[in-house]
């Protein structure tokens, strides 16, 4: 049974983390508007993905020189002054400012909230806390991108941003209300308290571990670009639009993050992962269809490899590094999460701008065929 401590807790966390769900498949549409240059249309979510990393990185010491609570409360008034600057004010300049704070914000949201879980749960309940947070983190990204392509749909760029500012709003007043302060966390559950920069390295330097990093990176880039240009490659309307593919996506790929937990372990993370690239690559593909019932397969086939991925990589990287160097992976893992937001935005907008969009999401399943590549070779690999 979780206690209300830890239940207003994850409720806190998922809506400080619901703000940047609702932005990423609206910022680079806006940008686009703004600018009238596609070419800069990924350039915000960019910079967005940049101050999250920084923050990741600066987390551990903010973490044990401050309370919980302070931090987190000040997260999400930092993310709410975003938002509201997105809703109000229309130059590339204001926007790059907010999309530095709604980075800034949601890297400290989301180690603050790990940290603040792996202190209120036993150790000997720490896998059970790693599933709370993976619940509270999955929540806002399945529903917020399709709730806020309905919303721009329906009522406007604005709207979605006063949406974002309205969850961070109630985030804060969630912390204020906390029934107690939790405890400043020595560690996390999945390191993201004690991943330094040396922890960084350590882990980096580890045989192996380069190569898997490199091929998960590849398939963030790909999911970068999706959430933020498939609005534009598959329109905002109808079964075959991309509300209906970043749901559909959204819902197996926290599935197939679920069982690929349990399977990893029995038949080995290379087994799983390898099939998993293939068919992502095969569903990205797909995608080129452009209508349903192909994009819906597309998505949920995707959704499923990407998940799989996930599990696995972390998974991977951990048995090369050694179980002593799990927050050096986790922070190491977070990184190539974030990095592949921002990167395949940034880098989505001026190719899409030179050869078109449509063409140019034909870079996505080469992306997975190259992490393919990439795990097929590494001779060795666990």
């Amino acid at each position: 049974m979780l206690s209300a401590q830890l239940l207003v807790l994850l409720m806190a966390g998922a809506l400080g983390m619901a703000a940047l769900s609702l932005a990423l498949p609206v910022l680079p549409l806006t940008v686009a508007a703004t600018t009238h240059d596609p070419a800069s249309s990924g350039l915000v979510t960019g910079v967005t993905a940049a101050f999250t990393i920084v923050l990741e990185l600066l987390s551990p010491g903010l973490l044990h020189r401050f309370r919980v609570r302070p931090l987190l409360l000040a997260a999400m008034l930092v993310q709410l002054i975003a938002m509201a600057g997105f809703a109000g004010i229309r130059t590339l300049p204001a926007m790059l400012v907010c999309g530095a704070l709604t980075g800034a914000g949601f890297g400290l949201v989301v180690t603050a909230t790990v940290a603040a879980v792996g202190a209120l749960v036993p150790p000997g309940r720490a896998g059970e806390a790693i599933g709370y947070f993976g619940l509270c983190a999955s929540v806002p990204t399945i529903l917020g991108p399709p709730l806020a392509l309905l919303l721009l749909d329906a009522r406007g760029a604005g709207a979605v941003f006063l949406a974002g500012a309205v969850t961070c709003a109630a985030g804060a007043i969630s912390v204020v209300l906390q029934p107690a302060a939790p405890p400043a966390p020595a560690a996390s559950p999945t390191g993201a308290a004690g991943a330094g920069g040396a922890g960084v390295l350590a882990a980096v330097g580890s045989r192996g571990v380069p190569r898997v990093w490199l091929a998960f990176a590849c398939t963030t880039l790909t999911y970068g670009a999706a959430v933020s240009f498939t609005p534009v490659v598959l329109g905002t309307s109808g079964p075959g639009s991309a509300p209906v593919f970043l749901f559909v996506f959204g819902v197996t790929r926290m599935l197939a993050r679920v069982a690929a937990g349990r399977a990893v372990d029995r038949i080995g993370e290379r087994r799983l992962v390898l099939p998993s690239l293939a068919a992502g690559a095969v569903a990205l593909a797909l995608l080129q269809v452009h209508a349903a019932p192909a994009a819906v397969v597309s998505a949920a086939c995707y959704g499923a490899a990407f998940g799989v991925v996930q599990t696995g990589a972390f998974v991977g990287m951990l048995r090369w590094a050694g179980p002593g160097r799990s927050a050096g992976v986790s922070g190491i893992w977070n990184m190539a999460v974030d990095a592949g937001i921002g990167g395949g935005a940034l880098a989505m907008g001026p190719v899409g701008a030179a050869v078109g969009f449509s063409r140019a999401f034909w870079l996505l399943p080469a992306l997975f065929a190259l992490a393919f590549v990439l795990r097929l070779t590494g001779a060795g690999d666990v």
